[in-house]
């Protein structure tokens, strides 16, 4: 009698570990398709030396878990601006998704807005 219990308390726990495993890599993957996502987008953003501050914008990107812009990126006015704004926009929407999903936290602050951006050895820099 003992024995079906000792084998059933094993399944339910191996499978237990298996559904937690499997939680974790699904999460796992939304970080790392953020990240992919968010490295597109530095790209995009990048591709231009910085040489004349005029040419250059930036705008808020992310969403920290109690709301708000998680930063600020510059940008190239030389890039496809319609699709680099839609990449930043879905970033900004599925890291939302993503903390809401996960219980993510934050320290709450919020970022301080960039005044405007300046070239400096040919990378863009905010001035505030």
């Amino acid at each position: 009698m003992k024995r079906p219990l000792v084998i059933l308390t094993f399944i339910a726990l191996i499978m237990v570990l298996a559904c937690k495993k499997h939680d974790e890599t699904l999460q796992n993957a939304t970080q790392v398709g953020l990240d992919n996502l968010y490295n597109d987008i530095q790209k995009m953003a990048n591709q231009y030396s910085c040489q004349n501050a005029g040419e250059w914008k930036f705008i808020a990107i992310g969403s920290k878990p109690c709301g708000g812009a998680s930063g600020y990126i510059a940008y190239s006015v030389k890039i496809d601006e319609s699709s680099f704004l839609k990449k930043v926009e879905q970033f900004t929407q599925l890291q939302a998704e993503y903390n809401k999903k996960n219980g993510m936290y934050s320290d709450c602050s919020l970022v301080i807005q960039p005044k405007s951006v300046i070239c400096e050895n040919g990378k863009p820099k905010f001035t505030y």
